[in-house]
């Protein structure tokens, strides 16, 4: 794994991730992933700033379930 973090602050980080136990990780990740969205979709407004609703949600479903799937959930992306 690739990594910009020194070894003793690794060994820190996750002591800590230890102590705060499985409910405490799993908000974590689950506020990660809604930030991570957040950012996905200010990015799409940012490029496409006329865009509708639906056309940036289609876009965040390319970007997270990849094109195939998004094709799949919400049909051929308009021309």
């Amino acid at each position: 794994m690739i990594s910009d973090t020194r070894p003793e602050a690794r060994a820190i980080l996750t002591a800590l991730y230890r102590k705060a136990g499985q409910e405490r990780c799993l908000r974590m990740a689950l506020q990660m992933s809604a930030d991570y969205r957040a950012v996905a979709v200010s990015g799409i407004r940012f490029r496409r700033p006329d865009a509708t609703e639906t056309e940036v949600r289609r876009e965040l479903a390319r970007i997270l379930l990849g094109e195939d799937l998004a094709r799949r959930v919400y049909g051929a992306e308009p021309t």
